[in-house]
């Protein structure tokens, strides 16, 4: 009697195996569309692949595996991403129905280069069709890297001054597209490393949807070497520099077109040394060498607050990408706190 009873089981068994296998087939590629047609309806010019998805059950989580992201124009803007793993924890029905609502967004050993060319970015054009409503409570980033490549010039004759961000680590607040989070302050946090050596904090806030552009960034740095930075300023603005930076700190503020900011510096052993590049000439490179060379202060450790501190006040100009201007008027307002006019 009990032969029958326990084929029946393995029967059942068997059938209740094939089913969850089939469900979670069949739910992951609902889910593997649902992301990629979000990506798409975020970044018409965006790309998504995905090695693998998973689902974890306790708690209800998708898991992305090989995760690649790619879209814009590097004569513009451009932005190519991966991730070794992305868990997201959220709900069956929530990820089934279209309406895209994260307990929390993990990323892990995220990779991120954005390359900006000269040419201006297109103004954005209105919203077409339904877009997914989604809301992301917290997201965070463990052991990232971020590249960013600022190229002049197209062709062989191009030049590229590029900055290496290591041993990231983040997380930024909630965050969404429905009416209640559209005109909200959107906060994120992030250390690490800029190149070889030194350590770093930043903290950013922004509203993503804005008519005026709203952007404030709070960096603070440690024991960073400067010469480890120089290329990229040597290539971008045609300045060579060298030194320690013990302690620094700046804020910057972008209301529009217009940056105001401030940067207070403690470093030892500055060199600076302006080189010529198109915009300045071998004559004008020699005078502002030799005015250097009179004004600059080579350390201001010992000094008082008042002289380790600059403000600064920009115009963003007509092709500048947001990150260059960001990083002109951090360095112009080092600069003045070198040479303490």
């Amino acid at each position: 009697m009990r032969t029958p009873f326990i084929k029946i089981l393995i029967v059942i068994a068997v059938i209740l195996i094939i089913l969850i296998i089939s469900t979670q087939v069949v739910v992951q590629r609902v889910i593997r569309r649902q992301f990629t047609a979000f990506i798409k309806e975020s970044c018409g010019s965006c790309t998504l692949s995905l090695d693998r998805v998973r689902l974890s059950v306790v708690p209800f989580s998708v898991i992305l595996e090989g995760v690649r992201l790619a879209g814009g124009d590097p004569k513009t803007t451009r932005v190519d991403a991966e991730a070794e793993r992305i868990v997201a924890r959220s709900t069956l029905r929530s990820l089934v129905s279209g309406k895209l609502h994260f307990e929390g967004i993990e990323i892990h050993a995220p990779y991120v280069v954005v390359t900006e060319g000269d040419l201006p970015s297109p103004p954005p054009g209105p919203e077409e069709g339904t877009r997914r409503i989604y809301v992301i409570n917290g997201m965070q980033v463990v052991n990232g890297r971020f590249t960013y490549m600022r190229v002049f010039g197209v062709g062989k004759e191009a030049r590229r001054a590029i900055l290496h961000v290591k041993d990231i680590q983040g997380n930024m607040g909630k965050l969404g597209n429905t009416s209640q989070l559209r005109g909200q302050v959107v906060r994120g946090q992030a250390k690490g490393r800029l190149e070889d050596s030194g350590e770093f904090l930043l903290a950013v806030e922004t509203v993503l949807v804005s008519k005026v552009l709203q952007v404030d960034v709070d960096l603070q740095m440690v024991e960073q070497n400067l010469a480890d930075i120089s290329p990229f300023f040597q290539t971008s603005d045609g300045i060579r520099i060298r030194g320690k930076l013990n302690k620094g700190q700046s804020s910057t503020k972008i209301r529009g077109e217009e940056l105001t900011g401030w940067v207070q510096a403690q470093y030892r052993g500055l060199d600076v040394q302006f080189e010529k590049t198109e915009s300045r000439g071998e004559i004008s490179t020699f005078f502002d060498n030799l005015v250097k060379s009179m004004k600059l202060h080579s350390s201001t450790v010992g000094k008082k607050p008042a002289d380790q501190i600059r403000s600064v006040q920009l115009q963003r100009e007509e092709r500048e990408t947001l990150l260059h201007f960001i990083l002109r008027g951090m360095k112009d307002a080092a600069l003045k706190v070198a040479g303490n006019p």
